[in-house]
């Protein structure tokens, strides 16, 4: 569906192109050659299209001809073919899912032509006639009285500006225009064009441009401006007249909003349009400006929580959720199966309740262009899956489609990594994108064989879709290559999770304003409602984080704490891979789990608080070890003690790590268990932190430090 905020008409919706706009209605003489005539007064001509009459709008800006499905259900014609091009994009942004090509007659003025357009569904009219039809049939289109205003040469606006341009037409002296800013340009660069009444003289016109960003805007020679048509002067219009008479205005600190909507609601004359978008705007801003309010109101300090309001303010585009506009602008390839042959399962029995929500979700999918119809020879099941808080999934069982799926090792970075990057930083933003993987394009040539099947139909994926193999590994890489060299430096991502973390307040509003610009600019939408913006302390990945560490998150521990008590060997393996996750926050987690009582579930609660590493401070490994398992500690003091306190007390854990033994290491001498401890935990658990450094070691076995005087014959130790 095309956006109602570009619709002027056909040559504005779908014109990049810096030529005349070109309006139409039927009634006009065809030349000698017989190359049909049209004239340019209207928007759009009603001709007969295999013999039924439709109203046909002339896109000269439109490269492809168009035609929606309801529009050619009413008409014979001959069989829709498929093609390569599934969809296309649009002025603004947009796209368009093509179903496929049929070849038709369209007759203007007795002489017939023929056109090969492209099926659609909720197409803005009933049919675009492009400039492949145009320039096929040589279509000889008479101008008047609409004109395209152009930029005669390069301009930069700065932040928080209006600027006056003479902007280019080709007319030469005409005298109270109206002005329609092109749409499209205000949307892409993020400026704004007031409706206006000028004066041409030598081809030239006088428009504003108004910049309410903080961020200077380029916008390059020969940009298409906008619209001229000539009109009767009206009394209650300003006119802008002379480039020296009206300097550039700064703005205050109340930015304006710009966005598109989507609306279905018809419109018989550009008033009553004017009129309903201007009703559906106000709301939408009175919407993103609430949202924006809601993530800085616990901002202490009216002025701290004014510059963040600003900040946000001018990427309100990221936290729009009235629509799902945000697509990664490249589509990308997730699937090799190498040259196995297509795999098909049927759709599988379920409740009629779950067939509803089924329904609902292909529905809600099929609105958003996340999916199409499908003619693949694959398909997967359809499952639906119960979550923690007992509501319902809607899920593609790839399992078997997996099984012969070319893997992508594409790494995610460790969770320890990154959160452990979080050192000596004071305020963190949280940002979450809005159905991440959703807002990736799908290769075309992939999109087949993501097929699911219910027993309505058969449906592919035009975006990239959750349960595939290689879906983690390909995000992964986009998120890398969005945020580019500010990861590792300011944020960190995982998946659709980021972080942005910072020493102070001013740098915070740098580096969360580089992060959202990013985002921007590769067109990822956000969720607002799991976001949140400068705060002391956050929950990212399964931890608390704030300036003095991190521990396992308040919902974590509830969990662990109403979990049934085990009764069987499998709820107790549950359980303990559930702990296990936080295994590093528990001294000794091995000798506690062994005999699995609750107080395993005590010590997980209680949680001691890790510090973060610090790179250029010292680190104390300490051991110990019993009959059941080994552990060990790393140690560190905390930067802010200065290494003044040198009393064993003022250390703070760093990782705790542990163990089961071996059934042949039950085996072995004290000594040797002593030793395997010490090996262990530095060659294997906390090797990333004290390869290359100093660091000191600490055991309760003394007989360890024969081993420094004199040789210890034993295969095991040596």
């Amino acid at each position: 569906m095309l956006s109602l905020l570009s619709i002027w008409s056909c040559c504005e919706i779908l014109s990049k192109s810096k030529k005349h706009v070109k309006r139409y209605r039927d009634g006009g003489t065809s030349t000698k050659n017989k190359k049909p005539s049209v004239p340019h007064s209207s928007s759009s001509i009603e001709v007969p299209v295999n013999n039924v009459n439709i109203k046909v709008l002339i896109g000269t800006g439109a490269a492809i001809s168009l035609i929606d499905e309801n529009t050619l259900n009413i008409m014979k014609h001959k069989t829709i073919t498929s093609s390569s091009l599934q969809e296309v994009h649009t002025a603004n942004s947009g796209f368009i899912v093509l179903l496929g090509l049929v070849n038709l007659t369209v007759r203007i003025n007795h002489i017939h032509t023929t056109v090969d357009a492209y099926v659609t569904r909720d197409l803005v009219c009933p049919m675009i006639l492009g400039r492949d039809w145009i320039q096929k049939n040589y279509v000889n289109i008479i101008f008047f009285p609409t004109a395209f205003m152009s930029l005669p040469h390069p301009v930069i606006i700065p932040p928080f500006h209006e600027t006056l341009i003479s902007g280019y037409v080709p007319i030469k002296t005409l005298k109270d225009v109206l002005f329609r800013p092109n749409i499209a340009l205000q949307h892409t660069r993020l400026v704004l064009i007031p409706h206006s009444i000028t004066h041409i003289n030598d081809h030239h016109g006088i428009i504003s441009i108004i910049n309410n960003t903080r961020h200077s805007k380029m916008i390059p020679r020969n940009t298409p401006l906008g619209f001229i048509s000539p009109i009767d002067p009206v009394a209650d219009i300003n006119v802008i007249q002379d480039l020296t008479n009206i300097s550039n205005h700064i703005f205050s600190e109340h930015p304006s909003l710009f966005s598109g909507v989507h609306c279905n609601v018809p419109f018989s004359s550009e008033t009553t349009l004017y009129d309903h978008l201007l009703e559906c705007c106000n709301k939408h801003l009175t919407c993103t400006t609430r949202i924006i309010s809601n993530l800085v109101e616990h901002i202490t300090g009216p002025v701290k929580q004014r510059k963040v309001y600003l900040l946000l303010h001018q990427y309100y585009q990221i936290f729009d959720n009235t629509c799902f506009e945000g697509i990664y602008c490249s589509p990308q390839h997730a699937i090799n199966t190498d040259s196995h042959s297509p795999l098909a399962e049927h759709p599988r029995r379920t409740s009629f309740f779950n067939k509803q929500l089924i329904a609902g979700e292909v529905k809600k999918n099929v609105k958003n262009g996340i999916i199409s119809p499908s003619h693949s020879p694959w398909a997967s099941p359809v499952v639906i899956v119960k979550k923690r808080d007992g509501s319902l999934r809607f899920c593609i069982d790839f399992r078997r489609f997996n099984s012969i799926t070319r893997k992508d090792v594409y790494p995610l970075p460790r969770i320890d990594d990154v959160i452990e990057k979080l050192n000596v930083s004071t305020i963190f933003s949280k940002l979450d994108l809005r159905s991440g993987y959703f807002q990736v394009r799908l290769a075309a040539d992939e999109r087949d064989k993501t097929a699911f099947i219910t027993t309505d139909g058969l449906w592919q994926f035009n975006r990239l879709p959750q349960g595939l193999k290689n879906s983690p590994s390909v995000f992964q890489r986009l998120m890398n290559q969005t945020l580019g060299t500010l990861r590792w430096d300011i944020c960190l991502a995982y998946l659709d999770d980021i972080v942005v973390y910072s020493t102070s307040f001013t740098q915070h509003l740098i580096d969360v304003d580089k992060v959202c610009q990013a985002l921007y600019q590769s067109n990822f939408q956000l969720n607002y409602d799991k976001c949140s913006f400068f705060n002391q302390e956050i929950s990212f990945l399964g931890h608390k984080i704030n300036m003095e560490g991190c521990s396992p998150t308040d919902d974590n521990v509830r969990a662990i704490l109403h979990f049934p008590i085990p009764n069987s060997s499998k709820a107790a393996h549950s359980f303990l891979q559930m702990v296990g996750f936080y295994r590093k926050f528990i001294p000794g987690f091995a000798q506690i789990s062994s005999p699995l009582n609750k107080f395993t579930r005590k010590a997980i609660t209680s949680p001691a608080v890790l510090i973060l590493p610090d790179p250029s401070q010292i680190y104390t490994i300490r051991t110990d070890v019993s009959r059941v398992g080994i552990g060990a500690v790393l140690l560190q003091q905390p930067t802010s003690n200065n290494n003044t306190d040198s009393n064993i007390s003022s250390y703070k854990p760093v990782a705790f790590a542990s163990r089961s033994l071996k059934s042949a290491e039950k085996n072995y001498s004290a000594i040797e268990l002593e030793a395997l401890a010490i090996w262990w935990s530095i060659t294997q658990k906390f090797r990333s932190y004290v390869e290359g450094q100093r660091f000191i070691l600490e055991t309760d076995h003394k007989p360890l430090l024969s081993l420094m005087k004199k040789p210890y014959h034993n295969s095991r130790i040596e």
